[in-house]
C-alpha cells in the first residue's frame, strides 16, 4: 500500500489542486479509454472474478481506483470530460453526438506542447476526430479506429521509442467492445476456457431457448432497457423467460469482458517486446459504466440517464513505475476530470489555470501526500431532438425526462467518501436522497436531509445544477449538423 502525507484541503466544487515535479519524465504516455465498462466484472474490483486474467496481472503493478467517479453516463460528454479535464459547463458538450469546440485545452494539445509526438487512435463515434477530439494531433497520425497490438503505427512509435532515446510520444484511444446489444463474438471461447460462468448454456434445451431470447433481446434491446416493464408485458415473458434472460445477457456481457481484457493484453505484449514499460504511463480507464439487471434500477442493460453507481463509478488502473507510481488501492474519490491533470503532472508537464479542471493528484499518488478529500459530481445527459421524437414513446424514460432539450431536467449527483447524493425527478416531484455504497445503491433514503452534511451536499447540488443550466445557455449554439444527425442514424440510434 502506498505511504501517504498531508496535502491541501478541499478548494471548490470541482477543482482541488496538489503541486507535483516529475523528476524522469515518461517517455511512453498511453491513455486506454474504453466504453460501457463495469468495473465490477474485472478482477481488479472483485478477485473472484476469473476471466479478466490480464487485468488481474496489471493491478499487481499498478494503483488502482475503487471511488472513481466519472462526469455522466453518455460517451461524448464523458469523453469530453476525460480529454479535457473539465465538465459541461467548460466544455459545452451536453448531449451526443457534438462537436467539441476549440476553447478547451485538450491532453494532445497538452503534450504536443509539452514535445511529445501525439497519437489519436479514437474507434468511439462519439469522440471522433470529426468532432474535434483530436486537437493537438498531426492529421497523419490520426487514425479513426480503436488501437491494436497488430496496428503497424503502433509498430513504428515503439520501433522508434526504442532506437530514440530522445524521443517521446503520447497516445490515446478511445472505442468500445462491450456497448449494449452484447454480440460477444468469442462466446464459444469463453465458454470453453471458463466453464462455471456458462452454465446456463448446459443443454441443446437451454441453447435452444436462449438462442430464441438472444435474437429477441436484439430486436427489442432499446425497449427493454428504456422501458422494460411495458416491454415485458408486452412481450409476454414470463418469470423463467425473464430470469433466462438475465442469464444471457450477463454472460454476453462477460464474454464481451474477457475479449477487452485479452486485447489489452496483447497491447502490453508488444510495450513488453520493444522494452517499454518501465518507461511507460499507462491509464486504463472507461467513459462509463454499464448497469446490467437490479430490481430496483430505473432502466437495464444500459448507462444513460438514471446516476446509476454501476455506471458512475468507473474503473481507473494506473502504471507508472518510471514515474513513482507503486502499486497499491487510491484510498480517496477521484473524477474523470482529474485524469488528464494527473498524467499531466507524472509527466512533469506545467498546465495554465483553467476554471473548473479537475486535480493533479501526481504528488497523492506518489505517496508524497495525503490523498485529498474531494466531491465528485456527476449528471445525467440531454438528448438531441431528433432522438427524442424516436424515444418519447418509452414511458418509463418520457415519465423522467419530459422534454428533450431542457437542462432543467438534468439530474445531478455528487459522492463524498462512500455517501452517494442525488437530486432527481421521481413521479412528478424532485427529491434529494442519500445512499450509502456499496451496500444501498439505489433505494436511498428520500426527503429532508439529515445530518449538516447532507445539507450542505443538497445545496452544492442545487448550486451544481445551477452552473450547468447556465453552461448549457452558453453553449446552445452548438446545434445538430446534418452529419451529426447522419451519424446518429448510421449507429442505430433513430430510423
Amino acid at each position: 500500500m502506498i505511504r501517504l502525507g498531508p496535502c491541501v484541503a478541499l478548494a471548490s466544487l470541482l477543482l482541488v489542486s496538489c503541486g507535483s515535479g516529475a523528476k524522469t519524465p515518461p517517455r511512453l504516455v498511453l491513455l486506454y479509454a474504453t466504453c460501457s465498462l463495469n468495473k465490477d466484472f474485472l478482477a481488479p474490483y472483485d478477485s473472484g472474478i476469473s476471466f479478466t486474467p490480464v487485468l488481474d496481472a496489471f493491478r499487481r503493478e499498478a494503483l488502482v481506483f475503487p471511488r472513481h467517479h466519472t462526469e455522466s453516463g453518455q460517451s461524448g460528454t464523458s469523453f469530453a470530460s476525460l480529454f479535457s479535464g473539465t465538465q459541461a459547463m467548460h466544455h459545452g458538450v451536453y448531449r451526443h453526438p457534438t462537436r467539441l469546440g476549440d476553447e478547451p485545452l485538450l491532453i494532445t494539445e497538452a503534450y504536443a506542447d509539452a514535445g511529445y509526438e501525439t497519437f489519436a487512435f479514437l474507434g468511439h463515434p462519439m469522440a471522433s476526430a470529426s468532432l474535434n477530439f483530436a486537437q493537438g494531433v498531426a492529421p497523419d497520425n490520426v487514425h479513426a479506429k480503436r488501437l491494436e497490438a497488430e496496428s503497424p503505427a503502433l509498430r513504428q512509435i515503439l520501433e522508434r521509442l526504442a532506437d530514440d532515446p530522445g524521443y517521446r510520444a503520447f497516445v490515446v484511444t478511445n472505442f468500445t467492445v462491450t456497448h449494449a446489444p452484447y454480440q460477444a463474438p468469442l462466446l464459444d471461447e469463453f465458454c470453453e476456457l471458463h466453464p462455471e460462468e456458462c452454465r446456463v448454456l448446459a443443454s441443446p434445451q437451454s441453447l435452444a431457448r436462449l438462442g430464441r431470447l438472444r435474437k429477441l433481446y436484439w430486436q427489442e434491446h432499446w425497449s427493454l432497457s428504456f422501458d422494460f416493464d411495458r416491454t415485458v408485458t408486452r412481450l409476454g415473458l414470463g418469470a423463467i423467460e425473464l430470469r433466462e434472460l438475465r442469464q444471457l445477457l450477463e454472460l454476453l456481457y462477460k464474454a464481451d469482458v474477457f475479449r477487452l481484457d485479452r486485447m489489452f493484453g496483447r497491447l502490453l505484449d508488444r510495450l513488453a517486446e520493444h522494452g517499454l514499460l518501465d518507461e511507460a504511463l499507462i491509464a486504463f480507464t472507461s467513459d462509463h459504466g454499464e448497469i446490467l439487471y437490479r430490481e430496483d434500477a430505473a432502466f437495464r442493460w444500459t448507462h444513460g440517464f438514471q446516476l446509476a453507481p454501476e455506471v458512475l463509478n468507473v474503473a481507473f488502473l494506473l502504471y507508472g513505475p518510471g514515474v513513482g507510481v507503486e502499486p497499491g488501492v487510491y484510498p480517496g474519490v477521484t473524477r474523470s476530470i482529474d485524469v488528464f491533470p494527473t498524467l499531466a503532472g507524472l509527466s512533469g508537464i506545467e498546465l495554465p489555470d483553467v476554471e473548473g479542471r479537475g486535480t493533479d493528484l501526481s504528488r497523492a499518488v506518489r505517496g508524497e501526500v495525503a490523498a485529498p478529500a474531494q466531491l465528485a459530481f456527476s449528471h445525467t445527459s440531454l438528448f438531441r431532438p431528433e432522438m427524442w421524437r424516436q424515444y418519447r414513446h418509452y414511458e418509463a424514460l418520457a415519465t423522467r425526462f419530459p422534454e428533450a432539450d431542457d437542462p432543467e431536467q438534468i439530474w445531478v449527483a455528487v459522492r463524498s467518501g462512500d455517501a452517494f447524493h442525488k437530486l432527481r425527478r421521481l413521479d412528478g416531484a424532485w427529491r434529494h436522497e442519500r445512499f450509502d455504497l456499496p451496500v444501498d445503491p439505489d433505494r436511498g433514503h428520500a426527503g429532508r436531509p439529515a445530518s449538516e452534511e447532507d445539507r450542505a451536499l443538497a445545496t452544492m447540488l442545487g448550486h451544481y445544477k445551477e452552473q450547468l443550466v447556465e453552461g448549457f445557455a452558453a453553449a446552445r449554439g452548438a446545434r445538430p449538423v446534418e452529419s451529426e444527425v447522419e451519424l446518429l442514424r448510421s449507429l442505430g440510434y433513430i430510423d
